[in-house]
């Protein structure tokens, strides 16, 4: 028996999270600096200002364009615009993705 076609084997081939049958995952990497510290709330980075500086901090949120995060025993406000990276454990990325796009299957 030959299948000409995988795709019409029952169940093949069909995304079941959004159902539009195309195969394409409809996780979303982060778009720009904040939304990457939204998702990486309570986690460790390593943030790197535009001034060079690089600083370990612990993400407590974000709100509009401001950082709240804890550095060095103390909470520091940083204005989201100053920050042009943001160095994160692969493992909390990941984490962070599969929190913000959950199949309801």
């Amino acid at each position: 028996m030959r299948i000409k076609n995988a795709n019409n084997v029952a169940g093949a081939g069909r995304n079941r999270c959004n159902g539009n049958g195309n195969g394409n995952n409809s996780a979303v990497l982060p778009a720009n600096i904040k939304d990457v510290l939204r998702f990486l709330n309570e986690d460790d980075v390593k943030i790197v200002l535009k001034s060079g500086k690089c600083e370990e901090v612990e993400v407590l949120g974000v709100n509009g364009n401001l950082l709240a995060a804890e550095y060095e025993d103390d909470i520091k406000f940083v204005d989201i615009d100053c920050i042009c990276e943001v160095i994160a454990d692969p493992e909390d990325v990941i984490e962070g993705l599969f929190k913000q796009h959950r199949c309801n299957c």
